[in-house]
C-alpha cells in the first residue's frame, strides 16, 4: 500500500511541477514526499532534460547512467550522487551536464538488471551492464535493450528476477 501511494504522490507531483530545471524538481518532489511521512518509504527517480545537444541530468538514488560516445567508441558511466526521495526534509540534488552528438546513446537503468543474481547466486554487476552497453552502442536503441535484456536473461537462466528491471535507451 505505501509503494503504491508513494507512485501516487510522486506521479501526482510531477504534473505540478516545472519540469526545467531537474534537480530542482527532486528537491520540491522530496519536500512533498517527505510531507506526507511514509514512514522509511523511499523512492529513486532520475529527471532528464534534453535542449537540443544538450543534457542535464539529476538523480534520486539511481544507479549510474551510461553514455555511448559514438565518434569516441567510449563508453562512460555517470553517477550523479544523490538520496532516494523521501530520505532527509532538506536535501539538495546535484545536476551533471553534457552534451550528446548524433550517433551518441544515454542509458537509463534500475537496479534491477546489474543486481540480478543467477543460481549461484552471483550477482550480474554493473561491468557486465557497461560492456554489454559498449559492444552494442553503435546499433539501434532497440537492439541495444534487446541485447540488455538478453545479457540479464542468460545470467539469470531461468530463475525469476526478485525486483524490476527498468532500462531506457535513448
Amino acid at each position: 500500500l505505501n509503494a503504491g501511494m508513494m507512485v501516487s504522490i510522486t506521479k501526482a507531483g510531477l504534473y505540478g511541477l516545472q519540469l526545467n530545471e531537474p534537480e530542482k524538481s527532486l528537491m520540491q518532489l522530496n519536500k512533498a514526499i517527505k510531507a506526507i511521512d511514509l514512514g522509511k518509504m523511499r523512492m529513486s527517480l532520475n529527471i532528464v532534460k534534453f535542449e537540443n545537444s544538450k543534457v542535464s541530468l539529476s538523480s534520486a538514488g539511481m544507479p549510474p547512467a551510461y553514455l555511448f560516445n559514438n565518434q569516441k567508441n567510449d563508453t562512460k558511466e555517470i553517477l550523479v550522487p544523490g538520496l532516494p526521495l523521501g530520505s532527509i526534509k532538506n536535501v539538495d540534488y546535484d545536476l551533471i551536464n553534457f552534451e550528446m552528438n548524433q550517433g551518441d546513446v544515454l542509458v537509463l537503468i534500475s537496479d534491477g538488471l546489474p543486481e540480478c543474481d543467477n543460481e549461484e547466486g552471483e550477482m550480474l554487476d554493473y561491468d557486465a551492464v557497461k560492456n554489454c552497453i559498449h559492444e552494442n552502442g553503435k546499433k539501434s536503441s532497440k537492439e541495444i535493450l534487446d541485447s540488455l535484456i538478453s545479457l540479464g536473461n542468460n545470467w539469470m537462466n531461468g530463475k525469476m528476477n526478485e525486483d524490476d528491471i527498468t532500462i531506457v535507451v535513448i
